[in-house]
């Protein structure tokens, strides 16, 4: 409707400027997601293979062959190894939804836009981890705790560490990362607890850090060249995996659709709809003749 007294043309209504709500509310909301997902940069992505199309990406493992001694005059030997397929799955598909109405009010008042983006973000970013999780909690090395729930004893940590390197996975290259529930981090940074003291001395960390200053989510430090993170996806207390250190190989995941946010206007509510969702799978690698990590258990 046409403004008369002064001013020419047309006012913005809700029904005009809801074209401007995904743009508005994409660029907040991925930047949470990005920020609130732990797991998703700890191990193999394969989004690029199905960023078009697909639903299943088939990932080899390839089974290790020893070198062989070369003798003068004589052939080389061509060595068959064993492989086995492992299926990621692209069957994730993880929303939310709200209507707003009269969105223009909130549009007007940054914050409120601020807590929005952020709180759908971070939705879907905790549905990611979680599924990560599920996948890394079945990782095929599983100890229960010596010293308690969620007591992490200096024997405990030396198990691991003796276990990763007897399986032949590299914990001092760097990919390997270890994440722990709140409680058993609270009790990695007790004064009074063995480890700690490896976890504040700077010559234990491997490059001269302490403790993390901020940035990468969850991040907290190093502790042997380990990288450790803090993650509230990993549960607390009771017979359930509180921690686990596991090499970046040990599981994948692929984002087909990143996240994606869709608005439309309601006449019957006199709101708007958003939605916000993405796709993705994730599967854990690790097998038991190709262990990639180690997880504690509580007793």
């Amino acid at each position: 409707m046409a403004i008369t007294g002064g001013m020419l043309g047309a006012a913005h209504t809700t029904s005009t400027a809801d074209d401007f709500v995904p743009e508005l509310w994409s660029d907040g909301i991925y930047r949470y997601f990005e920020r609130g997902t732990v797991f998703k940069n700890l191990i193999e992505d394969y989004s690029s293979l199905v960023k078009s199309s697909g639903d299943t990406v088939n990932i080899p493992q390839i089974d290790f062959d020893a070198s062989s001694d070369k003798a003068a005059n004589t052939l080389v030997t061509y060595d068959a190894t064993d492989t086995t397929t492992t299926q990621l799955l692209i069957n994730k598909h993880k929303y939310n939804a709200m209507l707003f109405e009269d969105i223009l009010k909130i549009q007007s008042n940054a914050d409120l836009v601020a807590k929005y983006t952020q709180m759908f973000g971070e939705a879907l970013a905790r549905a990611l981890d979680g599924d990560i999780w599920a996948e890394l909690d079945g990782l095929n090395v599983s100890v229960a705790l010596g010293s308690g729930d969620d007591n992490l004893s200096t024997d405990d940590f030396q198990a691991a560490l003796a276990s990763l390197g007897e399986n032949d996975v590299p914990y001092m290259d760097g990919a390997c990362s270890l994440v722990v529930s709140p409680t058993m981090m609270a009790d990695i940074l007790d004064p009074g607890a063995g480890i700690s003291k490896n976890f504040w001395r700077a010559d234990a960390s491997g490059d001269g850090s302490i403790l993390n200053a901020g940035g990468t989510k969850g991040f907290m430090g190093r502790l042997f060249g380990i990288n450790v993170y803090m993650s509230n996806t990993i549960s607390t207390g009771g017979s359930v995996c509180c921690g686990a250190i596991f090499h970046k190989s040990a599981a994948v995941c692929a984002v087909q659709q990143g996240v994606r946010v869709q608005a439309e206007y309601s006449v019957d509510a006199l709101g708007t709809k958003v939605v916000s969702d993405t796709i993705y799978g994730c599967k854990l690698i690790d097998s038991a003749s190709n262990k990639k990590g180690y997880r504690w258990v509580n007793n």
